[in-house]
């Protein structure tokens, strides 16, 4: 009887190590990225705003090549070599910054402004957002929003009300991650106790830049069951 109870003990990790891993992704390589943390929309005549970018390697680590700033448009808005931007006069222009990979490959990301005589306070808080989708065959999906907390560098992380997990998910764990493939070098939020509907995370001394995706983190079998770009 000891022996029976021990083989199917044994039977039900292997089945839910597979549904953890069915879909999982193997390859831990993520795209080079670069991004612009602060993009604007409008920017009020003679005013001045200064960019900053974020590149990760495909292995999801943030490295600081040399960014090259252009403006479309240089009498609209002109832009520096450090990526100083100032409205010059009423339209719009395209801002770009781009930089060249360790494998020779040119890396680009633009920003539209459109200039105007009225007042507009690009200084608040940073508000962003995602979807959260299964890599697993368990159920895991939802939308989700990450703001600054004003006057502190904390984050509040808002799981939406459409947010579904399957409670049968074994040792679920939230993190925030640059490459969603594995948790080394993520940020851990913590176990996950919630699997329906609407809640919420503080997540204390982290910038809103700092990373690119939520990572839903199987951590008995160390495999990624869910994920969500940061947008």
């Amino acid at each position: 009887m000891k022996q029976i109870t021990t083989f199917f003990k044994l039977l039900l990790f292997v089945c839910v190590l597979q549904s953890c891993v069915e879909n999982d992704i193997i390859n831990d390589t993520v795209d080079e990225s670069l991004s612009i943390n602060n993009p604007i929309e409008k920017l009020t005549i003679n005013e001045t705003y200064q960019y900053t970018t974020k590149y990760t390697d495909n292995v999801g680590t943030t490295q600081t090549p040399t960014i090259i700033w252009s403006s479309s448009n240089q009498n609209i808005i002109s832009v520096t070599n450090t990526g100083l931007i100032e409205a010059i006069a009423t339209g719009e222009a395209i801002i770009t910054a781009k930089t060249t990979s360790a494998t020779g490959k040119e890396i680009k990301v633009e920003n539209k402004v459109i200039t105007t005589t009225e007042i507009v306070d690009n200084n608040g808080p940073l508000e962003k957002s995602g979807t959260i989708r299964t890599t697993s065959s368990y159920a895991l999906n939802g939308t989700f929003t990450l703001k600054e907390i004003p006057n502190t560098n904390d984050l509040e992380l808002s799981i939406n009300a459409d947010y579904n997990a399957s409670t049968a998910l074994p040792g679920l764990y939230l993190y925030l991650t640059n490459n969603p493939s594995t948790n080394g070098g993520a940020k851990e939020i913590q176990k996950v106790a919630v699997f329906n509907g609407a809640h919420k995370y503080i997540i204390t001394d982290t910038g809103i830049n700092e990373f690119k995706y939520l990572l839903y983190w199987c951590k008995p079998f160390s495999v990624k069951v869910g994920e969500g770009e940061i947008k």
